[in-house]
């Protein structure tokens, strides 16, 4: 699919979803994929709720090395108590990872978790800082089931101090491309706050702590109804 088929799908996309297209509008530039120096240009944006408590935009971004990625952006800001970072892609797109991953990968550890058949798909990072008891408790078997077994093709995600990026490999903006897109991202986000409550207490986990703010973090708000 071209570039402006693409950009025509999302638009698409975003008008039948409540989303709303941003002209000019920017990412933020924290995780890898993102970075400065890796996206060459952010083709198409629209914002919006994904599901009643999950704020995100959706962007068609491409790499200075003609690589194209569609992303779903959101902040979980209180996840980076337990790991301030962590990459997760599929084993045979390593060879799409750009600059900044591979240099945030050499700083932290590659996370053994214990599942041959998962090891075979997918390889994982994360800071040596992290809380290994929470991040493995993330890594549930049913998480794992649900990476190998559900989450669409091409799927990745990072972590990096509160800004989470779900990305798709491609720029196909086909509705069920996109629907995969929403509802893995989402999925994602519920097990990283219900991680975050079993921790912390439902109280603790809904409260804003100084500095952690950011679109789709509260329960609270402006979120769609249903």
């Amino acid at each position: 699919m071209g570039d402006a088929d693409g950009v025509e799908g999302l638009t698409a996309w975003a008008g039948a979803h409540g989303l709303t297209v941003e002209a000019g509008a920017h990412l933020p530039r924290t995780t890898p994929l993102l970075a400065e120096g890796e996206v060459h240009s952010v083709d198409a944006l629209a914002g919006g709720w994904l599901s009643k408590y999950v704020e995100a935009k959706i962007a068609l971004v491409s790499r200075d090395d003609d690589k194209h990625f569609t992303v779903a952006v959101t902040h979980v800001p209180k996840a980076k108590r337990f790991v301030p970072w962590m990459l997760c892609h599929r084993a045979e797109d390593e060879g799409l990872l750009g600059h900044a991953a591979t240099a945030l990968m050499g700083k932290g550890d590659k996370v053994d978790l214990g599942s041959a058949e998962f090891d075979g798909c997918y390889r994982v990072y994360a800071a040596s800082e992290r809380d290994d008891v929470w991040f493995h408790e993330l890594f549930s078997p049913a998480f794992v089931v649900f990476l190998i077994e559900q989450s669409p093709k091409g799927f990745a995600f990072e972590y990096v101090e509160g800004t989470l990026c779900v990305s798709l490999h491609g720029s196909d903006t086909l509705d069920e491309d996109l629907d995969r897109l929403r509802d893995a991202t989402v999925e994602l986000v519920r097990r990283i706050r219900a991680e975050i409550a079993e921790r912390l207490g439902p109280a603790g986990a809904a409260r804003s702590a100084p500095g952690e703010t950011g679109f789709g973090e509260a329960a609270t708000g402006s979120a769609p109804q249903g």
